[in-house]
């Protein structure tokens, strides 16, 4: 491929991305909750499409093309994600519990929530794990205190869908 080539097909794609960036970065967003996460996935699908242009393959409906290629990153993504949940969920069970006098260390659940949670998500519970108040958090966040509430809610909903419970049973 000459440079002349290469250089028309980068111009193509940059054109392709100013069309179609900030569509596919609101349905990424939509569908992560996750802005870095998002503008990963908006990444790679820009890649993936330089490379398919660079290997002579033309692409008729360029937006469509797109969506599918970020709906697949997303799947993929979703897949990923739950095999590493059920892989960390067994390493959680097998770990003791805390004992009541042992004060050492934090709760068992507490360094495997970074995997679970968005970052403002576990932001705002390592701030209310602090003992700050609703209203000590959104300024340290800049954020409303609702969405403290909102955040902290999410959080451990997440929490107790995904963390085993201890009922106390024997």
């Amino acid at each position: 491929m000459s440079p002349e080539e290469i250089e028309a097909i980068r111009a193509a794609v940059l054109e392709a991305y100013e069309r179609n960036a900030e569509e596919l970065s609101r349905m990424a967003l939509a569908l992560t909750r996750n802005k870095a996460l998002a503008q990963d996935v908006l990444q790679e699908t820009f890649l993936r499409y330089f490379l398919t242009r660079m290997h002579g393959e033309s692409i008729a409906k360029e937006r469509d093309w797109l969506s599918a290629v970020m709906r697949d990153l997303l799947a993929d993504w979703r897949k990923s994600a739950k095999v590493q949940e059920s892989v960390a969920l067994e390493e959680v069970e097998d770990i003791p519990e805390q004992t009541s006098g042992d004060t050492s260390s934090e709760p068992s659940w507490a360094g495997r929530a970074a995997w679970i949670l968005a970052p403002r998500e576990q932001e705002c519970i390592d701030l209310r794990s602090q003992g700050l108040a609703y209203s000590e958090i959104a300024k340290a966040m800049q954020i409303s205190v609702g969405t403290v509430g909102a955040l902290l809610n999410r959080a451990i909903c997440k929490l107790r869908q995904t963390l085993p419970v201890n009922t106390g049973a024997t």
